[in-house]
């Protein structure tokens, strides 16, 4: 009799605590499905902001647009992609604007804003130099402002050139294989396309040119430093203006155009040559000439007096006896030569 009312005791208990729980739960239900609803809501906006802000590729321009090699150009607060199906981008250091290349057409891009400043339909680009981009399409050369508007239309003619990049607001351009002029940056020559060679010397500021038979040396001024009917001019990196004469002889000049000297060379051999003594031995004995190397490293014949006897015109100068020698020209298996005496005269 004890035990049963100890169980039915147990069983009231039990049932009073479920019916605690269920008033519990349900006075707490809509608390608790009002939590669920809002973090649901919460997942659902961060979800797409954590994707948006996923970073990738690298950072392009100053607005925080970011480049996929080879893929595309997008802006990660948007997640919009602004520039897709991208071959390369070809970016300069510090500038904001680049090279686009997409379908194997080229064009000019703002990296700040993804913007393409030119129509997409060039065949190679350069990149920007003097505030001056150039691109090309065919054989025609087009130069345009960091706007993308163009500077010259129609196109200017451009044959057999690696390189179009301004410097100092100049521009040497071939119009072809044997015309070379020099261009400012509105598109006008400021030395007509008849020149036969235009070398920009950087280090000096010089300009170092052929004219027909004529050679000229100008300033960035254009004014002539250095002028003359030779047969060439070399801008040395250190010590001035070599200019070769028609006949071999070399002078040196300032970077100004004064004369220094009238005959410079390189460097003064020795010739010697070897016979055999009454025993059969080799004997070395130096010969009555010396060889002069000049600027070129041409080789030429002088007397033991230092007087020229022969135009630097030789790759080597051998020694056959005392009084004949191998003057050769060219290099290993393209060597050839002819024999000389030691008047610098051809021998027979």
């Amino acid at each position: 009799m004890k035990r049963s009312s100890t169980f039915w005791a147990s069983l009231r208990s039990f049932w009073q605590a479920c019916s605690r729980s269920v008033r519990v739960l349900l006075v707490c239900a809509p608390v608790i499905l009002a939590a669920v609803i809002y973090s649901l809501a919460r997942s659902g906006q961060s979800a797409p902001q954590a994707i948006q802000k996923r970073l990738y590729g690298e950072e392009i321009g100053r607005n925080g647009l970011r480049y996929k090699h080879g893929a595309h150009i997008y802006n990660p607060e948007t997640g919009k992609i602004l520039v897709d199906s991208i071959s390369w981008l070809h970016i300069s250091c510090g500038d904001t604007i680049a090279i686009l290349a997409k379908n194997h057409r080229r064009a000019y891009i703002n990296l700040n804003t993804a913007e393409l400043l030119t129509p997409l339909e060039y065949d190679k680009a350069w990149e920007f130099a003097c505030d001056r981009g150039v691109m090309s399409r065919h054989d025609s050369l087009f130069i345009f402002r960091r706007d993308g508007s163009m500077v010259n239309v129609p196109g200017l003619m451009a044959r057999n050139q690696y390189e179009y990049l301004f410097y100092e607001n100049r521009l040497a351009l071939k119009i072809d294989y044997d015309h070379i002029g020099l261009l400012d940056t509105a598109g006008n020559w400021v030395l007509e396309p008849v020149y036969q060679k235009i070398e920009t010397d950087y280090g000096h500021r010089l300009y170092n040119t052929r004219l027909g038979a004529e050679c000229i040396v100008y300033g960035y001024d254009l004014k002539p430093v250095l002028r003359g009917a030779y047969k060439s001019i070399d801008v040395d990196w250190s010590d001035g203006l070599i200019a070769t004469e028609h006949n071999g002889i070399q002078r040196l000049f300032d970077y100004e155009g004064k004369l220094l000297y009238k005959v410079i060379y390189k460097r003064i051999e020795t010739l010697e040559y070897t016979h055999k003594d009454k025993n059969g031995d080799d004997i070395t004995e130096e010969t009555e000439c010396y060889v002069y190397v000049d600027y070129n490293d041409k080789r030429g014949l002088m007397d033991k007096h230092y007087q020229v006897l022969t135009p630097p015109l030789f790759h080597d100068i051998e020694a056959q006896t005392k009084h004949v020698f191998f003057a050769s020209f060219g290099e290993y298996s393209n060597r050839f030569g002819t024999l000389i005496d030691d008047h610098g005269k051809a021998l027979r």
